[in-house]
C-alpha cells in the first residue's frame, strides 16, 4: 500500500469521526435547551406560549453547534490537509508525508516515500477519531439521563404540542391545593373526526355535544369532587394525579370542583351539530308542463359542519280535486358521502309516473349528517312544484287571478258537513244520546252559517238587500225573526222566476242563472238545520244531499271569464269621513320599557366582580364565569370576552385590556353625552 493510499484511509476515518462528532454536538445543543426548559417548567410552570419556543430554540442550537464543529475541525476534503494534520502529530516526518502526497512529487522521489512509510500514524488517527466522538457522546448521554429524571410527562409537555402533559409544569413543587392547576382533555365523538384537544388551566371548555371530557390535576391534601347541577361525582386518584371524566351536556352548565376548603368553577359550553344545508340548483323555479312527457334534471348542493352521511331527492305527487285527493311519494337519486361538502343529481322521468292533467309534483332534496350522539341531523332544500296543465286551461284568454266564486266554496263546505253528518249517524248506535245531540247541534251551527251565506248571495242578486232575514236583523231587532217569512220569500223567488227575468236587470252581475238552484239549496239547508238541532243527523242527511246537488247545479250553470283587469275601487272619502263614534276618552298609555332591562343588572354584576379582583382574584374569576354562563344563550360575543378576562386573571397576567373589552361588550356600546345642552351658555 502506498503512502497516498494510507493517507486517504486516514482521511476517510477522520471525516467519518468528524460527521459523527458534529451530529453528537448538535444533539447536545438540542438536549441542553430542552433540559433547561424542562427544569424551569418543573419548578415554575412555564406558560404555554413559552413552551412553544422550546422546539425552535433547540433546533437552532443544534444547527449552530453542528456547523461550528464542521468548520473548525481543520480536516477538509483534500489529502494535503490530512497530511498536514498527521505532520503536526509526528514532527519527525519533516514534511516528508506532505511531499509524498503532493501530485508533483508523488512516486518520483523514492527516498521521500521510504521516509514517510517508516512512520505508523494509523493508531494515532484511530485514537483521535475516538476522542472526537467520545466527548459529545458523553455530554449527550448525561443530558438524556437528566431528561429522563424529570417528572412524568415533562418531556412531552415541552417537545410535543399535540400530546403533551399539561400538568407537568411545577411538578417539583407540591401544593396542598389540588385545584391550583388543572388540565382538560377533550375527545370529540368519532363521527366528527376532530383531533384531541388539551386545555391548560381553562376557565371554560367549548366542545361538541357528547364529547368526552377528562379533567386532571395534581393530587393535594384532600380528594376532589364535582357538582354539575344536581348531579355529583368523585375523582379517581392514581399516584400523584387525580382524574375525573364527564360528558359534554346539551345545555351550558357550570361544574363546581371541590377539594377541602378550595373551590373552582369550570363552565361547559356545548357546541350544537348543525343540520346540513341543502340548496336546490335544478330545477331553478316552479314550472308548468303542458304534457307529462320527458325528464326533469335534478341537482342540489350540500354542506355540513362536521360531515355528510347521505342525501336523496323526495317527491310527492298529488292527484284529484275538491276534497278527494290521492297522494303517492317516493325517493330517487340516493347517494352516500364522506366529506363536509358534496352535490347530488338525478333525473325525474315524467313518462313513468302515469301523470294526468292537474297533477302536482313536489320535489325537494334531503340530506343527513353523521351525528350518532343526538341522532342524525336532517336538512332539506326549498320545495320545487311542477304542475301538469289541464286540457281546459287552454280554452280561454289569459286573465288576472281572481278568488274562487261563492258557489265553489259553498260546494266544498256543504260536502264536508254532509260527511260529518253521515259519520255521526254511523256512530249513533254506540254513542250516548247526549253526545249525539251535542255533536249534531255543532254541525247545525255550521249548516246555519252556510245557509246565511247562500241567502246573502241570492237576495243581493234579486235586489232585496240582505233579504227578509237581513231586514229582521237590521231593522226589526225589537221583535224576533220570523223564519216562515224568509222561507216564503225563498219560495216566491224560486217559483216566480217566469214572471221576473233573472238576467241583465239594471246593474246586476251577469251570473243570475244560478239563483234558482241556490234558492233550492237554501230551502234544503233550512230543513237540514232543523233536523240537526233536534239531534237527528240521519233525517238531516237527505236534505243535505239535495242542497249539495243544488249547489253543484249552480256551480255548473254558467261560467264567466273576466277579460282584462278588475276596475280599481275608488273610495268616496267625503262620504266615509267622520262617520265613526267618538267616545271622548283616550286609551291609557303604558310606559315604554328599556331596550334591554337586564343590561344594568349585568353591568352591576361585572362591576362587583371587578371590585373583588384586587383582594380575591379567584372569587372574581368565579363571578365572571357565572355571568358568562348566563350570557351564553343570547350574547355569545360578551360571553367570549368574559372568558378571556377570566383566563387572564387566573393566570396572573395583566387583564386591563381584556376587562375593558368585556365591559364594553356588556354595555352594548359607548353612550354619548353632550357636555352642554342644545341651548348652552352664550345663547
Amino acid at each position: 500500500m502506498t503512502v497516498l493510499d494510507r493517507v486517504n484511509d486516514a482521511r476517510r476515518t477522520l471525516r467519518r469521526a468528524l460527521v459523527v462528532a458534529a451530529v453528537l454536538e448538535a444533539l447536545c445543543g438540542a438536549l441542553g435547551v430542552v433540559l433547561a426548559f424542562g427544569v424551569v417548567d418543573a419548578l415554575f410552570s412555564i406558560p404555554s406560549i413559552g413552551r412553544m419556543l422550546a422546539p425552535p430554540l433547540a433546533l437552532l442550537a443544534a444547527v449552530a453547534l453542528g456547523f461550528r464543529r464542521l468548520t473548525q475541525s481543520g480536516v477538509r476534503k483534500d489529502v494535503e490537509s490530512v497530511a498536514l494534520w498527521i505532520e503536526s502529530r509526528f514532527p519527525s516526518l519533516n514534511y516528508a508525508l506532505v511531499t509524498a502526497v503532493d501530485p508533483l512529487y508523488a512516486g518520483r522521489v523514492p527516498e521521500i516515500e521510504r521516509a514517510a512509510s517508516r512512520v505508523e500514524f494509523e493508531p494515532e488517527v484511530s485514537r483521535a477519531a475516538r476522542r472526537a466522538v467520545a466527548r459529545p457522546g458523553a455530554i449527550a448521554g448525561v443530558c438524556a439521563v437528566l431528561l429522563l429524571a424529570l417528572p412524568d410527562g415533562a418531556l412531552g409537555r415541552i417537545t410535543r404540542s399535540t400530546d403533551r402533559d399539561p400538568l407537568g409544569g411545577g411538578a417539583l413543587r407540591r401544593s396542598s391545593n389540588a385545584l391550583a392547576s388543572i388540565a382538560v382533555r377533550v375527545v370529540a365523538p368519532a363521527y366528527a373526526s376532530l383531533a384531541t384537544q388539551l386545555l391548560d388551566d381553562p376557565a371554560s371548555v367549548r366542545a361538541l355535544i357528547g364529547s368526552s371530557l377528562t379533567i386532571e390535576g395534581r393530587a393535594g391534601d384532600a380528594a376532589v369532587s364535582a357538582t354539575m347541577g344536581i348531579a355529583a361525582s368523585e375523582s379517581q386518584r392514581t399516584s400523584n394525579r387525580w382524574t375525573m371524566s364527564i360528558v359534554m351536556p346539551s345545555t351550558p352548565v357550570a361544574v363546581r370542583l371541590h377539594s377541602g376548603a378550595y373551590e373552582r368553577l369550570l363552565v361547559l359550553e356545548p357546541v350544537v351539530d348543525s343540520a346540513p344545508v341543502v340548496t336546490m340548483t335544478l330545477p331553478g323555479r316552479d314550472s308548468i308542463y303542458r304534457t307529462p312527457r320527458g325528464a326533469v334534471q335534478l341537482s342540489a348542493e350540500l354542506s355540513d359542519d362536521f360531515g355528510l352521511a347521505s342525501a336523496t331527492f323526495e317527491y310527492i305527487v298529488s292527484s284529484g280535486g275538491g276534497e278527494n285527493f290521492t297522494f303517492k311519494s317516493g325517493t330517487i337519486g340516493g347517494a352516500q358521502f364522506g366529506g363536509t361538502r358534496g352535490t347530488i343529481g338525478a333525473r325525474f322521468l315524467l313518462d313513468t309516473m302515469k301523470l294526468q292533467g292537474g297533477d302536482i309534483i313536489h320535489i325537494r332534496a334531503v340530506a343527513r349528517d353523521r351525528n350518532t350522539v343526538s341522532g342524525a341531523g336532517v336538512g332539506a332544500s326549498e320545495t320545487r312544484t311542477l304542475r301538469i296543465a289541464r286540457a281546459d286551461e287552454y280554452d280561454s284568454v289569459a286573465v288576472d287571478a281572481a278568488p274562487p266564486p261563492e258557489p265553489e266554496k259553498n260546494v266544498l263546505s256543504q260536502r264536508m258537513l254532509l260527511m260529518l253528518a253521515e259519520a255521526l249517524q254511523k256512530q249513533r248506535p254506540s254513542t250516548a244520546r247526549a253526545a249525539v245531540v251535542m255533536e249534531s247541534r255543532r254541525i247545525a251551527v255550521d249548516q246555519t252559517r252556510l245557509r246565511k251565506l247562500v241567502g246573502e248571495v241570492v237576495f243581493q242578486r234579486l235586489g232585496e238587500n240582505h233579504g227578509e232575514e237581513g231586514d229582521a236583523l237590521e231593522r226589526r231587532l225589537d221583535r224576533p225573526v220570523n223564519p216562515d217569512s224568509v222561507l216564503a220569500a225563498a219560495e216566491r223567488a224560486t217559483t216566480n222566476t217566469a214572471d221576473k227575468p233573472l238576467e241583465g236587470e239594471g246593474d246586476e252581475t251577469p251570473i243570475v242563472a244560478i239563483n234558482k238552484p241556490l234558492l233550492e239549496a237554501y230551502n234544503h239547508m233550512w230543513s237540514a238545520s232543523t233536523e240537526l238541532e233536534l239531534g237527528e243527523p240521519g233525517k238531516a242527511a237527505p236534505f243535505m244531499r239535495r242542497a249539495l246537488e243544488a249547489l253543484q247545479r249552480s256551480r255548473s250553470a254558467e261560467r264567466v271569464y273576466l277579460r282584462g283587469k278588475v276596475r280599481t275601487v275608488v273610495v268616496d272619502v267625503a262620504r266615509v269621513r267622520l262617520v265613526g263614534k267618538d267616545k271622548g276618552a283616550s286609551n291609557e298609555r303604558a310606559p315604554r320599557l328599556a331596550l334591554d332591562p337586564a343590561r344594568l343588572t349585568r353591568l352591576a354584576r361585572f362591576d362587583a366582580a371587578l371590585a373583588l379582583s384586587p383582594q380575591s382574584p379567584a372569587a372574581a374569576v368565579d363571578s365572571m364565569l357565572v355571568l358568562r354562563l348566563d350570557l351564553l344563550d343570547h350574547d355569545r360575543v360578551a360571553a367570549r370576552t368574559l372568558d378571556d378576562a377570566a383566563n387572564a386573571l387566573r393566570a396572573g397576567r395583566d387583564a386591563t385590556a381584556a376587562l375593558i373589552r368585556a365591559r364594553r361588550a356588556l354595555s352594548g356600546g359607548i353612550e354619548r353625552r353632550d357636555a352642554l345642552s342644545l341651548w348652552g351658555a352664550g345663547w
